[in-house]
C-alpha cells in the first residue's frame, strides 16, 4: 500500500450524513476550504455520519429565507475498494498532532485540493474548528506559525475526541474507489 504512515485498520464500511439526497458522489458539490481540501468526505462511524447530517441539515435551513427546498436527513453506507486503495497515492495521518495540524494549516485557506494525494485519511477537523482556527490565526494562542501557538491549538481542539475520516478529492478517484453507495436509515445508527 502505497501509505506515508499507517493506520492500525481501516473499518469495511463508511458512511457519509448530507442534507440532500443524491445518487452519485459529486467531489465538486464539497465546499472547500475544508481540512483536506475540496472533495467528499466519509467518516468511519455512523455516529458520526449521523452527527454531521443534522448539523448539515440544521445549516441548510437555516440559510433558506423561505425555509423550503429539497432537503432531507440521509445518511450513506458506502463500501469502496480496498484493493484499489492500496494503489493510490494515500496520506493518512494516526493522530491529530502538528503534522496533521500544518496540513490542516495548509488545506482551510484553499478552495479546491492543495496537495498531490489522491485520498488523505485522519482525524476530522470539522465545521466546529473554525472559531479555534479564527483565534488562532489573530494570534489568541501566540504568534500565527509559532510551535507554541500550535500546541495549544491542539489542546483547545481536543483531539483526543476527534473521529476519523476518508477523504477523497477527485471526481475519477471518487468513481473507481466507491463500490457501493447506499442509503440507509439513519434511526439504526443514532
Amino acid at each position: 500500500m502505497k501509505l506515508t504512515n499507517t493506520l492500525p485498520t481501516l473499518p469495511d464500511v463508511f458512511f457519509h450524513g448530507s442534507a440532500v439526497a443524491f445518487k452519485r458522489i459529486d467531489v465538486t458539490k464539497g465546499r472547500g476550504r475544508k481540512g483536506f481540501g475540496q472533495g467528499f468526505y466519509m467518516a468511519f462511524s455512523a455516529a458520526q455520519a449521523v452527527g454531521m447530517m443534522h448539523k448539515k441539515f440544521r445549516e441548510s435551513i437555516s440559510r433558506r429565507r423561505d425555509r423550503s427546498g429539497d432537503f432531507c436527513e440521509t445518511l450513506y453506507r458506502i463500501e469502496i475498494d480496498v484493493e484499489l486503495l492500496k494503489t493510490l497515492r494515500v496520506k493518512t495521518f494516526c493522530s491529530a498532532d502538528v503534522e496533521w495540524l500544518n496540513f490542516i494549516l495548509m488545506c482551510r485557506p484553499s478552495r479546491g485540493v492543495p496537495h498531490e494525494f489522491d485520498v488523505v485519511i485522519g482525524p476530522t477537523a470539522d465545521d466546529d474548528t473554525n472559531m479555534a482556527l479564527k483565534y488562532y490565526y489573530d494570534g489568541t494562542y501566540g504568534d500565527p506559525g509559532s510551535e507554541d501557538a500550535k500546541r495549544m491549538l491542539l489542546r483547545v481542539l481536543e483531539v483526543d475526541k476527534l473521529g476519523f475520516q476518508l477523504f477523497v478529492g477527485s471526481q475519477s478517484v471518487a468513481d473507481r474507489l466507491v463500490k457501493k453507495l447506499e442509503i440507509v436509515d439513519w434511526r439504526e445508527y443514532a
